[in-house]
């Protein structure tokens, strides 16, 4: 583990210790206003999902390597209080935010626009995965009225949340730059 000096390679150390403790201060909040059964408002029924957006977001400001490694932390926090199968999430939140992160770096522009597109993408994409795999594989009964009652409208508040999530991460990400 380098030594936090002065010098130029320990500032640079510093500054990204700095990063990683502030997105996973953010993770962990997140996390836990996900996991609070009132914090959020239920809307319909519906409850967000903010660690998807999360990922997502932090793919777009921080690239892939970021992304996935926001996406296994989110993931394994996700797993220590749901009632589904372990590290699942994680596997998935790595893929998108590896995905996302690459898109960005290689094909699109980061902004609001492209955090939205993104964000309603993988939000269909992973509820329609995480459906298939926890409902359908299993042969649940009724997997058609959760798909369309829990789970889609989850997928949609989260979507119309999606916004702010950027808006958050665009904060951090440029005050952490400025502080370079």
């Amino acid at each position: 583990m380098p030594k936090l000096g002065q010098g130029s390679f320990s500032a640079q150390v510093n500054k990204l210790y700095l990063r990683w403790f502030a997105y996973g201060l953010v993770l962990i909040g997140l996390s836990l206003l996900q996991a609070a059964p009132r914090l959020f408002p239920a809307i319909g029924g519906a409850r967000p999902i903010p660690l998807i957006a999360a990922v997502v977001c932090m793919a777009m400001f921080e690239g892939p390597f970021v992304g996935a490694a926001a996406g296994v932390g989110s993931g394994l926090l996700w797993a220590l209080y749901a009632d589904r199968l372990f590290g699942f999430d994680a596997l998935l939140l790595l893929v998108v935010g590896c995905v996302c992160g690459v898109l960005v770096q290689l094909l699109l522009r980061n902004n609001w626009l492209t955090a939205l597109l993104l964000n309603g993408a993988v939000l269909i994409a992973y509820t329609l995965i995480d459906w298939l795999v926890r409902f359908v594989l299993f042969w649940q009964e009724g997997a058609w009225s959760v798909l369309w009652g829990v789970l889609l409208p989850n997928a949609l508040y989260t979507w119309i949340l999606s916004p702010l999530m950027y808006g958050l991460f665009y904060i951090i990400a440029r005050g952490l730059r400025e502080a370079d």
